[in-house]
């Protein structure tokens, strides 16, 4: 899958929203990548893909897919059963 540009929707309770945007292969990550850009209390109201055309700059690095997260940890692959 290729990168995608999203732009995330961010609000709370009597407050104005706001808006960030961040790269990302699939809108679930997108509001994975978007956690540590949200402040206290703050919620995700909204997740669209909108077109890049060069001119919006991510606000954040993308979200780390799990099978990445996992890679370092495991083989891709079940392990050997060891013998008892």
């Amino acid at each position: 899958m290729s990168l995608r540009l999203y732009k995330i929707t961010l609000g709370r309770d009597g407050a104005a929203s706001r808006h960030v945007h961040v790269m990302s292969e699939t809108d679930v990550q997108a509001g994975d990548a978007t956690a540590p850009l949200m402040a206290a209390e703050e919620a995700i109201l909204s997740i669209q893909e909108i077109e890049d055309d060069g001119t919006v700059v991510a606000d954040g690095p993308p979200a780390r897919s799990q099978a990445v997260e996992l890679a370092p940890t495991t083989s891709g692959r079940a392990a050997p059963r060891i013998p008892s």
